[in-house]
């Protein structure tokens, strides 16, 4: 991985107030910056900035002209200052186990993929938020691809409302959101911040803080700035290795912060933010599986009161790893939940279309994908 990568984690996202000719993008705005640009721009007073969150985020309406408790004469402004674009699918693939992955076309010839993950009691939606991925761990897919470029909080807002809009085909909905797709969540902080406080707001889609997990492999300054600042999201840590040497052969990121500086920092945040962490731990057979490994991760969280993902490897990612005996995967459950840590097995899902764990991965930035969207499901 380039230090290039690595000297700039605060970068804001591409495009953070993004225009359709002179027409500005709804979606790049919290509810308090829309209100100070309907007072700059028209006099509005700050309630018409709840009224518009309602209309466009609660009742789905993007047509200005339906927003019936809007005056004419304002609604007509409106309509020539923003735009309310979705981002077109250009393909949805259905696994057999019920898991949807999404393929989403965005400006300039970018794509991202996003996937609805079915499980037994929920349903949980994994978003992207790069193009790309610049820490290049040697297990995931996305890696392969290099990082491109962040994506704006407005594409990041509109993945989920594709899906919201998608999801009546299937009468269903999601009750989690995870930054766990493509890309860093943390190496385009802005971004993904002013996501989270858009799709939390109470007067737009009202998701519960405590519903959406952002993940990170290990920026520790980011990691930082996170624990100390009011964003209301769970963290997650893709911890994967339990000595340097190996964290660094599987993950660059390590050789820049490695792992007694990322859990000093863990154990740094505030004690109500330290209940929210999850400590991520993909399992490669041979590689961190070992009995030693089990015995280490332990001793190397003691002090978090952290929850433990085990994730066992996807061999569909053709990556090289494989993954180890299920029961070696158990006997490690049982092992950590012995010793207190509250340890759940991550199966993945969606292998069938490549949409679990590590196998995001897009064409070539720049080449317009076929399109084609899988059928309607017949409800």
């Amino acid at each position: 991985m380039g230090l290039a990568v690595l000297e700039n984690l605060d970068q804001p996202s591409a495009a953070v107030v993004s225009a359709e000719g002179s027409r500005q993008d709804f979606f790049n705005f919290s509810r308090e910056e829309l209100a100070a640009l309907l007072q700059e721009r028209f006099g509005a007073s700050s309630y018409r900035s709840t009224q518009l969150f309602q209309w466009v985020y609660r009742q789905g309406v993007r047509d200005l002209a339906l927003m019936s408790n809007l005056a004419k004469e304002f609604r007509d402004d409106l309509k020539d200052f923003f735009h309310f674009p979705l981002p077109p699918i250009v393909d949805r693939q259905i696994s057999s186990d019920g898991t949807r992955k999404y393929l989403f076309e965005l400006e300039h010839g970018s794509n991202i993929e996003s996937v609805m993950i079915k499980q037994p009691q929920r349903m949980t939606l994994c978003v992207s938020s790069q193009v790309g991925c610049g820490m290049a761990c040697a297990f995931c897919r996305t890696g392969t691809m290099g990082f491109h470029r962040n994506l704006s909080t407005s594409e990041i807002v509109r993945q989920v409302l594709g899906v919201i809009e998608d999801a009546k085909n299937f009468d269903d909905m999601f009750q989690n959101i995870v930054f766990m797709g493509m890309g860093e969540p943390l190496h385009n902080y802005d971004g993904v911040v002013r996501a989270v406080k858009i799709l939390t707001d109470p007067q737009g889609l009202a998701i519960p803080p405590r519903k959406i997990t952002i993940s990170s492999v290990g920026l520790v300054p980011a990691i930082k700035k996170f624990g100390e600042s009011g964003v209301d999201a769970n963290l997650a840590i893709s911890l994967n290795a339990t000595t340097d040497e190996v964290r660094s052969q599987i993950m660059p990121i390590n050789k820049a912060y490695p792992i007694r500086v990322l859990l000093e920092t863990l154990k740094g945040i505030p004690a109500k933010r330290r209940k929210k962490i999850t400590m991520e731990y993909v399992m490669l057979a041979g590689v961190n599986d070992s009995d030693a490994d089990m015995r280490r991760l332990p001793r190397l969280v003691e002090g978090l009161p952290v929850k433990i993902n085990l994730i066992p490897y996807n061999e569909n990612a053709g990556l090289g790893f494989k993954t180890p005996a299920v029961d070696q995967i158990h006997a490690w459950q049982d092992y950590l939940t012995q010793r207190g840590l509250n340890t759940t097995i991550r199966w993945s899902k969606g292998q069938d279309i490549d949409a679990a764990c590590g196998q995001l991965a897009v064409n070539k930035v720049g080449e317009r994908p076929k399109r084609r969207v899988a059928a309607q499901p017949s409800l």
